[in-house]
């Protein structure tokens, strides 16, 4: 008997194995080009029937200048204005050498409280502290900048 490389199994296990794969990848092939099912489109008068939506009501001008979505106010020269009030907050003194710089502040008549960079007194935030000031951002990102006042004043 004479030998021939189809005598031989694992021979005849690679042609099986490559026989399934090249059945597999025409499968996926024939898969991948195939046009999808899709069902037709409901005709549009039957698609608009059952959309409803309510009427736009315009929003006032005033109101829109008031947002002011660009910092740009189209507000009129003489327009009045209103401006938070501030809270009494005194600066005592300022630690601005440390690791953690610290300002030491009072609001209204209380104790005086140290305050670091991001405590909040009064609604204000402490943002900056630097050797006699302290900056601080209060609920509309508006800055204030506190400066110790000199001796004797």
């Amino acid at each position: 008997m004479t030998w021939t490389p189809w005598h031989d199994l694992r021979v005849r296990t690679a042609a099986v194995v490559a026989f399934l794969a090249l059945a597999f990848a025409v499968r996926a092939a024939a898969v991948a080009l195939a046009e999808p099912q899709i069902s037709p489109a409901p005709p549009l008068s039957i698609a608009i029937r059952g959309i409803t939506r309510p009427a736009p009501t315009p929003a006032p001008l005033a109101q829109l200048v008031a947002l002011a979505p660009f910092g740009i106010s189209d507000a009129a020269p003489n327009a009045v204005t209103t401006v938070a009030a501030v809270p009494p907050i005194t600066l005592v003194g300022t630690l601005a050498g440390a690791e953690a710089p610290a300002a030491i502040c009072r609001l209204g008549a209380s104790t005086a409280r140290i305050l670091h960079v991001g405590d909040t007194l009064g609604g204000w935030r402490l943002q900056q502290v630097n050797p006699g000031r302290a900056v601080f951002v209060d609920g509309a990102f508006v800055r204030h900048e506190l400066r110790l006042s000199p001796v004797g004043k």
